[in-house]
Formats: structure tokens, sequence, C-alpha cells
């Protein structure tokens, strides 16, 4: 079964939009609840903080690999470009969570002694398998999963930050907060960058320059592409441009990370860059129940679409197979792949008292290449002890129950059988 959902470009998902049985009746976006807060509300540059709280599952299925990833950055009040990015990183990984399930949270970080005074926001992101967007977007800078707000009293007010007013590419100014300003044409094989690093210090600083290039996001480690270093010198209250070519060939979006470090002071920017083109991506891949055969109906689904408005044929192959690899039950779509989210879905409610199931997904492009694929484990044992000890419970009493039947019977026979035994 194939349902489309109208795609906003590269954001991947307008869940307001979607229509009956499209593919938001299986993935709901934001459906992973993440309360998380500092242990205080005022830190001092270089403490360490504590962020605590909770991840609620809202979905009636369960998440399998999930990641919370967290980001720091030092509010701007008067930016209409979002905020400074300190730092982001992966706080915890798999995480599996049951259909509903409240789970507590505690994450410490270690404040630099850099951080200038100022507000600070928190802001989180749940993936699954590193690539699934559940809660939050990290390759933005506005859609968050979670958002709070903290204080540090530093040694200054002064800092090293990127200019985000003036990113430009080829020349002309870039918006990089939001919908992207420019989808660039197919045969863009090279785009000039320049980003401006400010040193508001009153004193010059020597800064080292990291740059990382990803095809979509930078979560998948898999997506790297290259990776290269600098270092600038900045005078004091002045600013330097960075300038370079990036290379774009072979994949419609990409994404570039840069930090500055100076010291104990950082300053990180990303810049999200698209052209025409087609390549196909999954958007989220799942089964709505676990384990298998709990409830009356099972449906494995998989989301896809291209990356771009371009269009084009491809095949995608679902299968679910048990722990030793044997494929219990399979789906195929084969036909045109476009901007709009589709789904695949196939019911699977024949499959009953599995506790370990393997859920695979690969995907193909017009010309029958490989261009993305997902193997998630559904493990009992990787969940609450609930999942896999109620249905041993369950067995084990089942089991109990049908050998004593079995003793009554034999019993009842005997008794019987002496009753109606004439007298010699």
């Amino acid at each position: 079964m194939r349902r489309a959902l109208s795609l906003t470009l590269f954001i991947g998902f307008l869940p307001f939009l979607a229509s009956a049985e499209s593919c938001f009746d299986y993935y709901k976006f934001q459906s992973v609840e993440i309360d998380l807060h500092g242990e205080k509300q005022v830190y001092k540059s270089g403490e360490g903080a504590k962020f605590i709280g909770s991840l609620a599952n809202k979905n009636s299925y369960p998440m399998v690999g999930g990641s919370l990833i967290l980001r720091v950055s030092k509010l701007d009040p008067k930016s209409q470009l979002g905020n400074d990015i300190i730092e982001e990183w992966t706080a915890k990984d798999n995480i599996n969570l049951m259909a509903g399930e409240k789970q507590p949270i505690s994450i410490s970080y270690q404040l630099s002694s850099g951080l200038p005074t100022g507000t600070y926001i928190l802001t989180s992101y749940f993936l699954t398998q590193n690539k699934f967007n559940i809660s939050g977007l990290p390759f933005t800078d506005d859609i968050y999963g979670g958002y709070a707000t903290f204080s540090v009293e530093g040694k200054s007010e002064k800092a090293i930050k990127f200019d985000r007013s003036g990113v430009k590419i080829d020349s002309k100014l870039y918006r990089i907060f939001g919908f992207l300003p420019q989808i660039f044409s197919a045969g863009t094989e090279t785009l000039s960058v320049s980003v401006p690093l400010k040193n508001d210090n009153a004193k010059a600083v020597s800064a080292d320059i990291s740059y990382s290039l990803y095809v979509w996001d930078g979560i998948d480690k898999s997506n790297l592409i290259k990776t290269w270093v600098d270092k600038i010198d900045i005078s004091k209250q002045s600013s330097k441009t960075l300038s370079f070519d990036v290379p774009l060939s072979g994949r419609p979006v990409y994404f570039l990370k840069i930090t500055a470090k100076a010291g104990d002071q950082r300053s990180e920017i990303r810049i999200r860059l698209a052209k025409d083109g087609f390549r196909p991506r999954l958007n989220f891949v799942g089964i709505t129940q676990f384990p298998a055969g709990d409830k009356n109906s099972n449906t494995l689904f998989a989301c896809y679409h291209n990356t771009s408005n371009g269009e084009g044929n491809g095949r995608l192959d679902v299968s679910v197979k048990n722990s030793d690899g044997r494929v219990l039950s399979d789906a195929t779509f084969s036909g045109k792949i476009t901007g709009a989210i589709d789904v695949l879905t196939k019911d699977i409610s024949n499959l009953r008292g599995y506790d370990k199931l393997i859920l695979s997904a690969k995907l193909y492009d017009d010309k029958n290449n490989l261009v993305d694929q997902s193997d998630i484990s559904y493990d009992c044992s990787k969940f609450s002890a609930d999942l896999c000890v109620k249905r041993s419970f369950n067995v084990y009493f089942f089991g109990a129950g049908f050998i004593l039947i079995i003793i009554a019977l034999y019993f009842i026979k005997r008794h019987f059988n002496t009753e109606v035994m004439p007298l010699k």
C-alpha cells in the first residue's frame, strides 16, 4: 500500500498536512516528549552542570535504538537568525522505550571556564538508528524536541562567535535559519562559502578552525564526506572571514559544520546546502507492536521520499526476520519516488510469539544502486524486564497448567476404569 504526503523540501514532514492513511498514521513527529532542565537555574563558568528530567514515548509502539542529542547555545535576543551554538553532543544512546513508557534521565555536563556571562539555551532532539528524526531536527536551529534555559556567571560578557548574518554563498548573503533560501541547480559541483568569525574580546586570539562536511546531516557518522582544519589570528574586537570551497557532487543535500576554538572559548555554525537531484531516503521504519503477537493486529511500515524536488523510479524492499535471519514476512514497492513522503505497509498480524525480530529496509535508486538502508533489532531483553518476564511467566504457567490437566485426566480415567471393572 502506498500513500503520499506533500513534502516541504528537506524538512521532511509537515504532520498537520497529513491526510488519512498516510505515513503520518504511523510516524508521529515530536512523539517522544523530552522534559529536560538544569538542576540549577544559575551556574558559574567552569562548573559542572547536571540536566535532569525524563523521556516519554507517546506512541502506541516501542522506540528502538534511540539517541538523545543535546545542544547548548548562548541566547542572543536581538538575533533573527538563531543563537550562537557552543556545543552539541550525543548525551545518551541505545535508548529503548516501550509504548507509553516514561524514563527518567540525568546528564552531567562540564561548563567551559571561558563561557561568557549570559542566558543559555538547552535544546534537545531524539532520533532512532541515528537517522530517523522523532523529536526535533538536529540539522536545523529552529525545530527542536525540548527547550530549557539556564544562566551562567562568567568572567566576562565577551567571546568569539560566528556572525550568522554574514554567511555568503558565491558572494551572496545566505540565510541559515529556517527554510533553505535557495535550491541550487543539479549541475552545481562547487560552491564558494564565506563566514565571518568575530572576536569581541579585549585581546587578540588565535583560533583553531575545524570543518566537517556531511551529506544530509551530521548525526550519522557514515554521512561524513571530509574534514579539514585551519588556524587564524584575530585582532581584538574585530573579525576575520573564513573563505573556502565546498564540493557538491553526487548528492542533493549537504551539511557543513564549522567549529572555532580559542583557548577555553568556542563557537559553532552549521550551513545546509541543497540542489536538485534524485536520491531516495528512508524517513522512518517500524512495526506497530512488539513483542509480536500480543495484540490482534500488527503492521510493518516504511516511510520514504526523495531528498529533493526531483523524482525518479526506485525500489523499496522491507522484511521481518527472526533472530536467525530467516525471513518471516516481506514486501516490495517499485515505482516513482518523489519529494512527497510515501509509505509501504504490510500486515504481519500472523507473526506471533516472537521476542526477537530484525526489521530490515533497503532502498534503491533508478539505477538499482542501494542508497539507504536500516536494520533494526527488536529484542525484548533490551527493554524493561517485563516485556520478557511477562511472556515467560505466561508460558510457564500455561505449561504448568497443561501438565496438571494431563495428570488430572489420567487419574480420572484410572478412577473411572476402577469403578466399572466387573467383579470376578
